[in-house]
C-alpha cells in the first residue's frame, strides 16, 4: 500500500498532500472538477493565502463534507492541480521526443525553431488545465508544492538522457545527465519569466532556444560539417 505523501509546511507541521478518493461514478467525477476548476478561480482572485476551502465550497455551491470526500485540505487542491499542469506539459515534451523533434543535427535555424516551438507548446498546455496559470506561479512560492515540479522535472530529463544516450553513446553519462536536467529546468523557468514579463516573450523565448541548441550541438559534438551534410541530404 503506498503511503500517502506529506510535505512541511511553513510552520514545520506536516500537510497531507493525497487525495482522499478517487471519483469513480459521473456525478463524482463532476464534483471532483469543479472543485478543481473553482479552487483555480479563486486562486487568481484572493491568492493562495487567503484562499480557503470553505470559501471553495461557497463558490462551488458544495457542502464541506462534500469537498472533503476527496481533498483534506487546500494544499491537496493544489497539488492535483499543479500535478494536472506538469503532466500535460510533460506529454507535450514526450511526443516530441518520440517523433524525433528535438534532435540537434541539421541545419541551426531548424533546430532553434523545434525548441522555441516546443517551448511555446508546453507553456500552452499548462494554461490549458483548470488553474493553470495561477498554479505554475503558486507552485514557485509554496514550498509543499514544489515536489511536483522537481518530480516532473526528473521524468522528462529521464527520457531526454535516455533518448540522447542512445543517439551518442560517447557523450560523457555524467555531462548528459547533468545536462539534461538543467535544460528541463531552464526550459520551466523561462516560460515563468515569459509569464511574468509577456512584452519580452518573444526575445526571451528564441534566446533560451538559442542557448540550448548551440549548448547541446557543442555537447554532442555534432559538427558544422555534418549539420551542413545533413542540410543537403534533406
Amino acid at each position: 500500500m503506498a503511503r500517502p505523501r506529506r510535505a512541511k509546511s511553513g510552520s514545520d507541521q506536516d500537510v497531507e498532500l493525497n487525495t482522499k478518493l478517487a471519483p469513480s461514478q459521473d456525478r463524482s467525477k463532476v464534483t471532483f472538477e469543479i472543485i478543481l476548476k473553482v479552487a483555480g478561480e479563486l486562486l487568481g482572485e484572493v491568492g493562495i493565502e487567503r484562499l480557503s476551502t470553505n470559501m471553495i465550497c461557497e463558490r462551488a455551491g458544495l457542502t464541506p463534507p462534500a469537498l472533503y470526500r476527496y481533498f483534506p485540505n487546500k494544499y491537496a487542491i493544489l497539488r492535483e492541480m499543479g500535478d494536472r499542469a506538469m503532466k500535460a506539459e510533460d506529454r507535450v515534451v514526450f511526443r516530441s521526443i518520440a517523433t524525433g523533434q528535438l534532435g540537434f543535427d541539421g541545419p541551426l535555424e531548424q533546430v532553434v525553431e523545434h525548441r522555441l516551438d516546443l517551448l511555446t507548446k508546453v507553456r500552452r498546455a499548462a494554461r490549458r488545465v483548470p488553474g493553470g496559470e495561477w498554479i505554475l506561479r503558486v507552485m514557485r512560492a509554496v514550498p509543499v508544492l514544489q515536489e511536483v515540479r522537481i518530480s516532473s522535472t526528473q521524468a522528462v530529463s529521464d527520457v531526454l538522457f535516455a533518448k540522447l544516450h542512445a543517439q551518442y553513446p560517447g557523450v560523457d553519462e555524467t555531462r548528459l545527465r547533468a545536462a539534461t536536467l538543467l535544460s528541463t529546468a531552464l526550459g520551466s523557468a523561462t516560460n515563468d519569466l515569459i509569464s511574468d514579463m509577456p512584452e519580452w516573450g518573444d526575445e526571451i523565448g528564441r534566446e533560451y532556444a538559442n542557448m540550448v541548441s548551440l549548448y547541446y550541438r557543442n555537447l554532442l559534438g555534432v559538427t558544422v560539417e555534418a549539420a551542413a551534410g545533413d542540410e543537403k541530404a534533406s
